[in-house]
């Protein structure tokens, strides 16, 4: 079971480092949201992995704050785009 959460452990790194190089390079603001939200889901993932290995559910509350703040900063990059943030 610990062989299956380390190969996924080390595919959600891997995918972070993609999302990340997305973040940097995207040729539009919408592909760098976009990266930044799936950036979120990948750490997300990772925490509750690594919380599986640990077998704690401690990290539990530690994924509710990444989310809400994932979701946050995803909401107002997404009005920053569209031009409706309010000053």
């Amino acid at each position: 079971m610990s062989a299956v959460l380390l190969g996924a452990l080390a595919a959600l790194g891997l995918a972070m480092l993609l999302c990340g190089i997305r973040i940097v390079r995207g040729p539009s603001l919408l592909d760098q949201v976009l990266a930044f939200d799936c950036f979120v889901l990948n750490v997300v993932g990772a925490v509750l992995v690594s919380s599986m290995l640990l077998g704690t559910t401690l990290f539990i509350d530690v994924v509710l704050v990444i989310t809400l703040l994932g979701f946050a900063g995803t909401v107002a990059l997404a009005a920053y785009v569209e031009g409706t943030l309010v000053d």
